[in-house]
């Protein structure tokens, strides 16, 4: 799992792009996205050790 700062960073971008995007819908998803990264950010510096929202995270295929 990446640190919090990574996903500050990631949310910082997904803000960025939302700020310059035409489409409202686009845009929505975008800050949803934000608001997501911070909420990990900060689940992470109060010591959580899992995703509040792993279902919202993508999924990795697994390979056996």
């Amino acid at each position: 799992m990446q640190d919090s700062q990574y996903y500050r960073s990631q949310a910082e971008m997904a803000q960025r792009l939302a700020e310059q995007i035409n489409s409202p819908e686009a845009a929505a998803s975008l800050l949803k996205m934000a608001q997501d990264y911070r909420d990990i950010a900060e689940d992470l510096d109060n010591g959580a050790i899992e995703i509040r929202h792993a279902e919202r995270m993508p999924q990795r295929k697994q390979t056996y």
